[in-house]
């Protein structure tokens, strides 16, 4: 039961840590985007508010099912270019997430064996394995929730990106691609299909 809760726990983490690095970073690049523009506006909130970024619905799901979603900061956004930058932004954030910790399963780093949890190691090294395993779980499920067109997601970016008719006609079929998405976590497609890439990859 203690060796559950603390999966559990950490698996939690790795999800709260995820969701700030993906969020933060698009707005660290936002923000520089601004200031090369010569835009000193100041906003009611600071991007290092870090706790803005964290959805409780992501950090359940990442516990139940492999797929987290963090809270986006709610800039607002006119320029095309802009909106292109940040959802790439988010998707490159996630590439280097999941293949850094694969890499670190793949090299055995700190002694991981693989998706296996060390055993009779001593409790800090189980802990490492376990985020790192994590990691490239929870990445992986992040990005491919991140290619749902869902409005505040990344691909939801990269399209008002492209076409602002094309982001609105998104936000009308919202609630349908939310629900799409919703049977998608619920039915486990993602954690069975990032788990097998995963196994497959090592």
């Amino acid at each position: 039961m203690g060796e559950l809760l603390l999966e559990f726990l950490i698996c939690a983490v790795v999800a709260v840590c995820l969701m700030v690095v993906h969020e933060l970073s698009k707005a660290i690049v936002y923000i520089g985007i601004q200031r090369f523009r010569g835009n000193k506006r100041t906003y009611q909130h600071s991007i290092w508010a870090v706790h803005r970024y964290i959805d409780p619905v992501g950090v359940i799901l990442a516990v139940t099912s492999s797929v987290p979603f963090s809270k986006p900061f709610m800039f607002r956004i006119q320029n095309k270019k802009v909106n292109r930058i940040l959802g790439i932004t988010g998707f490159l954030v996630l590439f280097l997430c999941f293949f850094g910790s694969m890499a670190a399963l793949k090299c055995h780093i700190a002694g991981v064996n693989g998706m296996k949890t060390l055993e009779g190691q001593g409790m800090v090294l189980k802990i490492v394995t376990l985020s790192i395993q994590y990691c490239a779980i929870l990445s992986f499920g992040m990005l491919i929730a991140n290619l749902f067109p869902i409005s505040t997601f990344d691909m939801g970016l990269i399209i008002a990106g492209f076409s602002a008719e094309k982001y609105l006609n998104l936000i009308k079929k919202d609630a349908i691609i939310k629900i799409i998405f919703v049977i998608t976590i619920f039915f486990g497609i993602i954690h069975y299909g990032g788990y097998r890439l995963i196994t497959f990859l090592l």
